[in-house]
């Protein structure tokens, strides 16, 4: 389900139950082993085991815990949004807006059942650090190998790091650094322009998770 909405926002596609094909982009029986094009369904079953280990790693962190639900609604609307980016370089308003929204939603709700009205405004605030901080990026680059989209991403990302600590927002930004800044920040200094575009969501998501999954080990 999360892979044929991903193919169907990347394409701008009305979002409704059915398997899309990336291939050919013909839809069918989410139960389908193979499309109508004889495509195995690889990438399917790639993302369901990606968002299942990011589950099992937020769950096994946070435990039986109400703001757990937003977390996971957080893990699969990004997961869907890394879909996107690789196939086309983009992240889709119809997925990160609503996404977004019933993300702070739930978050607010798993929030206001532990009275932990201190941790969400801390969020919020590193939701504002960490799109602040993209812009400046984005500013720099003159939307060249970083788009607006990555910056609008981070302030979802921003919300769940701070949630845990400013220290997991700050490790955060650090490992998505090691998985995908410094070589973007390389190829724009080669001068290389658009053709230096890469999909910068994978690691800021990827980032985001790690620093959250791993947040007992961090603050130890």
């Amino acid at each position: 389900m999360l892979h044929g909405w991903a193919v169907q926002a990347g394409v701008d596609h009305d979002l409704h139950l059915a398997f899309a094909c990336p291939r050919c982009g013909e839809e069918g029986d989410l139960l389908s082993a193979r499309c109508t094009c004889g495509r195995v369904r690889w990438r399917e079953l790639s993302l369901a085991a990606l968002v299942g280990a990011a589950f099992g790693g937020f769950a096994s962190t946070l435990g039986p815990r109400p703001v757990l639900i937003a977390h996971l609604a957080m893990a699969a609307v990004t997961a869907m949004l890394i879909v996107t980016d690789l196939d086309h370089f983009r992240i889709p308003n119809s997925l990160l807006y609503p996404g977004s929204l019933a993300c702070f939603i739930l978050l607010g709700v798993g929030t206001a059942f532990e009275n932990a009205w201190p941790s969400l405004i801390r969020g919020l605030i590193g939701a504002g650090i960490y799109f602040g901080l993209l812009l400046l990026v984005f500013l720099a680059a003159r939307g060249e190998g970083f788009g607006f989209g990555d910056v609008k991403l981070a302030g979802l990302l921003g919300l769940f790091t701070a949630y845990a600590s400013y220290r997991i927002l700050a490790w955060g930004l650090i490992i998505t650094a090691l998985l995908g800044g410094i070589p973007a920040v390389v190829l724009l200094a080669m001068g290389r322009g658009k053709k230096a575009a890469i999909p910068y969501g994978p690691p800021l998501i990827l980032g985001a998770w790690s620093a959250i999954i791993f947040s007992h080990q961090i603050l130890g």
